[in-house]
C-alpha cells in the first residue's frame, strides 16, 4: 500500500525529479516501482539506466525490477557503469580494450614501485595515494593542478608521482578503481561519445544521490543533459561519506542544476517507533545545511530513547551487556571508532555471548584468492607487471626486488611487452644477471603461464582453469608450508572454484565483477548481536541499538571539529537504525591515547529534546561550553574556552580573555558565562 507522496514519485514520467527520502521511508521500493511504471507506460527497458553505490544494492534492485516486469534493466554501481563505458570506448584515449582493473592492493604496489623508481621517501606514500585519489574524484588531471597552491615537500612529491603513476598504469594497460570514474567522465566530455551514451539511456535513476562525488555527479549530469529525465533519491541528513569524496551539496543544489525540477519529500517512516523518530528529528534540526523535513511513523509511540551516563567505560560496558542479556533480539552496538570494540569484545568472550564484528576483510582480499586471481590475470594480460611481480615467487624462486626493478627497466628500455621480454631474457645470456637456478625457475614459471593460456584458448570454463592451475603448479604445496592456515585457505579456494563454476562470461567479465564487489562482507552465520562502526550501520536496521562512547571528543570526534554537521548526521543515521529501542551511552572517564582522561557527555545528547528521552543514570546531562567556544563574562568581557575539566567544585573552564590577554580559571556554576 502506497502513501500519496510515494504514488506521486512512482507515477512521475518526464523531467527532473528529486526525492528527499527520509530514513526508513521505502525509497528502494519507490525506485524499483517507478522503473516498473516506466516500462508499463511503454518505455523500452533498454532506455533505462539505474545507478547506486554497492553491488549488493544494485543486485537487489535488479531482482526486484525483474520480478515486477520480467524485464532485464541495466542497474549497476557507478564504477560498473564506468567499466562498461571504458571497455567499449577506452581506445579513444589510447588504451587497449583488454585493460586490467587494479584493486587497492595492486594500485598500492604500483605506487610503491613509482616511489622507488623516482627515489622518493615512502613515508609520504599514504599522503600521495590519498591526494591522487582526491584529484581523480574531483576530475583534476596533472595538467589542471594549481601548482601555485603547492607549498609543502609532500605536495611536490605528489606533483612528481601523480603523472608518473598514471604513465605506469598505462604501460601496464591498467586502470585503478578511481580511473573507472575519472577516465569515464573525461571520455564523456568528448562530443561524439557524449551523444552516443546520451541517446542510449533516456531515463536515468540514481539512488543515494547525497553520496555522489564530483566525478559521479559529472557523469550523471552529462548523461542526462539531452533528455533531462533524471530521477534522484537521497537524503542530505544521511550524507556521512565526505572522507570518501561524497558531496552532499550535489543533492542540495539539484534544483539549480536542473531548472524547473519537481521535489517530493518522503517523510513517513516504516521502520521505527514514533519516539525514536521525534528524538532523531530534534537532533538533526541543529544542522543548517539540509532540506527541512519531519519523519513520522504510524507505528506505536514506543519507549523513550534511553540515556545512560556511566562513571567509567567499564561501567558503561557492563550496563550495555546487562541489557543485552535480558532478552534475545536482533540488536547492535555502534561506536565511532574501531578501537572502541575491544572492551566489549573482552567481556562478550568471557561471558560466551556470540557476536560478530560487521565489516571484515573481503573474501577477494584474502591472500590465496588474490594469488590465484593474479595468475588468471596473466592469462589475458601481456603487461600486468603487478600480477607478474606477485606471482613470480609463488613458490619462491629467489627473484627479489632488485631483479624485478632491473626487469622493469629493461622492459621500458626495449619497449617490449612483459612476456616478450621474459622470452628474450631466457634466450640472451647477458641481458640480465640471474643465476642458473633462477633461470630454470623462471623458465618453469613462463611454461606454466603459457600452458594456462593454451588451456584457456581451448576451455573457457573458469572453474576448470583454476583446477588446471592447481594440478599443474606447486601452489597447494606452497600453502602447506603454513599448516595452521592451510585448511582454511583451501576452503576459500574451493569457494572460489564454486563461484567460478556458476559464473557466465569470460575472464574479463569475471575480473570486473570481482574487482567491483564490496569489501564489507559479513559472515553467513546469523548472530543476534553485531558490533560495528556507525559508518558500517548505514542501510541496516535492528530491534535494539546501543550507540556507545557518546563523549565529547569521541563523538563528535576531536579530529572533526570543522565537520560537526557531518558528525551530527552520522549520529542521526545511527539513531534511525533502531526499530523499537534505542540506548545512548557515555562515560565520565575514558582511557584514550595511553592515559585516563575526564570525559563529558556529547553535545548531541544535550541537543536531543528532553521530551523524548529517559535518563537511566543519576547524573544530569548538563549544558556546558566546549573548547574553542567564544563566551562573554560580565566582568572580564569576551573570551575563548581553552580547557574544560572537573574539579571538587564541578565543571571548570580555563578561558582566555582577549582584553586582559590572560587565562582565567572559572567554576561553571558561579561564572555565569554566556555564549558569544
Amino acid at each position: 500500500m502506497w502513501n500519496n507522496d510515494q504514488k506521486k514519485a512512482i507515477k512521475h514520467m518526464e523531467g527532473p525529479l528529486l526525492i528527499v527520502a527520509g530514513a526508513g521511508s521505502g525509497k528502494t521500493k519507490v525506485v524499483t516501482n517507478r522503473i516498473a511504471h516506466l516500462i508499463d507506460e511503454g518505455i523500452p527497458s533498454t532506455d533505462i539506466l539505474g545507478l547506486t553505490f554497492t553491488n549488493k544494492a544494485a543486485k537487489e534492485m535488479r531482482d526486484r525490477v525483474e520480478e515486477l516486469t520480467k524485464e532485464d534493466v541495466f542497474i549497476s554501481t557507478f564504477h560498473s557503469l564506468g567499466a562498461k563505458i571504458l571497455r567499449e570506448s577506452i581506445y579513444k584515449i589510447e588504451y587497449k580494450t583488454n585493460f586490467s582493473i587494479f584493486d587497492e592492493e595492486d594500485s598500492l604496489r604500483l605506487l610503491k614501485s613509482c616511489f622507488r623508481s623516482l627515489k622518493k621517501e615512502e613515508k609520504y606514500l599514504k599522503y600521495v595515494k590519498a591526494k591522487i585519489s582526491q584529484s581523480k574524484n574531483n576530475l583534476i588531471s596533472y595538467e589542471n593542478i594549481n601548482k601555485d597552491s603547492l607549498i609543502s615537500k609532500k605536495d611536490f612529491i605528489f606533483l612528481e608521482i601523480y603523472p608518473f603513476y598514471q604513465k605506469k598504469l598505462k604501460e601496464c594497460n591498467a586502470v585503478d578503481f578511481d580511473d573507472l570514474l575519472f577516465l569515464t567522465a573525461l571520455l564523456l566530455e568528448k562530443k561524439e561519445l557524449r551523444e552516443t551514451y546520451q541517446k542510449r539511456w533516456s531515463f536515468i535513476l540514481i539512488d543515494e544521490y547525497q553520496d555522489t562525488n564530483f566525478s559521479q555527479y559529472t557523469m550523471a549530469k552529462i548523461l542526462s543533459e539531452k533528455h533531462k529525465n533524471i530521477f534522484v533519491v537521497g537524503d542530505p541528513d544521511q550524507s556521512i561519506y565526505s572522507w570518501r569524496g561524497a558531496r552532499y551539496e550535489n543533492i542540495l543544489e539539484f534544483d539549480k542544476d536542473f531548472k524547473n525540477c519537481s521535489i517530493i519529500k518522503l517523510e513517513q517512516n516504516y521502520r521505527s517507533s514514533q519516539n525514536i523518530l521525534l528524538a532523531s528529528n530534534s537532533l538533526i534540526e541543529h544542522n543548517q545545511n539540509r532540506y527541512k523535513k519531519n519523519l513520522f511513523s504510524y507505528l506505536d509511540e514506543g519507549e523513550k530513547v534511553k540515556i545512560f551516563i556511566a562513571e567509567d567505560e567499564k561501567l558503561e560496558c557492563d550496563f550495555v551487556i546487562k541489557k543485552i542479556l535480558e532478552q534475545d533480539k536482533e540488536r547492535a552496538i555502534f561506536y565511532r571508532t574501531n578501537a572502541q570494540s575491544r572492551i566489549f569484545e573482552d567481556i562478550l568472550i568471557k561471558k560466551k555471548i556470540p557476536y560478530i564484528i560487521y565489516g571484515s576483510i573481503s573474501f577477494y582480499q584474502r591472500k590465496e584468492i588474490k594469488d590465484i586471481l593474479a595468475f588468471l590475470n596473466l592469462i589475458i594480460s601481456d603487461d600486468d607487471f603487478i600480477s607478474f611481480s606477485r606471482t613470480i615467487n609463488l613458490p619462491k624462486r629467489g627473484i627479489g626486488k632488485t631483479t624485478l626493478l632491473k626487469f622493469l627497466e629493461l622492459k621500458e628500455k626495449n619497449n617490449l611487452s612483459l612476456f616478450s621480454l621474459c622470452q628474450k631474457i631466457l634466450k640472451e645470456k647477458n641481458l640480465i644477471k640471474i643465476t642458473k637456478k633462477q633461470k630454470e625457475s623462471f623458465s618453469e614459471y613462463l611454461s606454466l603461464i603459457f600452458r594456462l593460456r593454451d588451456f584457456y584458448e581451448k576451455n573457457k570454463h573458469i572453474d576448470e582453469i583454476i583446477l588446471y592451475f592447481l594440478k599443474n603448479s606447486d601452489y597447494l604445496d606452497y600453502l602447506k608450508e603454513d599448516p595452521d592456515t592451510y585448511e582454511e585457505r583451501k576452503e576459500n579456494i574451493d569457494e572460489l572454484i564454486k563461484k567460478a563454476a556458476t559464473f557466465e562470461g569470460d575472464l574479463y567479465k569475471f575480473f570486473e565483477e570481482i574487482t567491483l564487489l564490496t569489501t564489507n562482507e559479513v559472515s553467513e552465520k546469523k548472530y543476534s548481536l553485531k558490533l560495528m562502526t556507525i559508518h558500517n550501520s548505514k542501510g541496516l536496521e535492528f530491534d535494539e541499538v546501543f550507540i556507545v562512547g557518546m563523549d565529547e571528543g569521541l563523538f563528535p570526534h576531536e579530529n572533526c571539529k570543522d565537520e560537526i554537521e557531518e558528525e551530527r548526521r552520522l549520529c542521526y543515521v545511527g539513531m534511525t537504525r533502531a526499530k523499537k529501542k534505542l540506548y545512548l551511552t557515555c562515560s565520565l572517564k575514558r582511557f584514550l591515547h595511553g592515559k585516563e582522561r575526564i570525559a563529558r557527555p556529547s553535545r548531541f545528547l544535550k541537543e536531543i529534546s528532553k521530551k523524548y528521552v529517559e535518563n537511566l543514570s543519576e547524573r544530569e546531562i548538563r549544558n556546558s561550553f566546549y573548547v574553542e567556544d567564544r563566551v562573554f563574562h560580565k566582568t572580564f568581557g569576551i573570551g575563548v574556552v581553552k580547557r574544560v575539566y572537573n574539579t571538587f567544585y564541578g565543571d571548570t573552564y580555563d578561558v582566555f580573555f582577549e582584553e586582559e590577554n590572560q587565562i582565567r580559571s572559572l567554576i561553571a556554576k558561579y561564572a555565569k558565562l554566556e555564549k558569544y
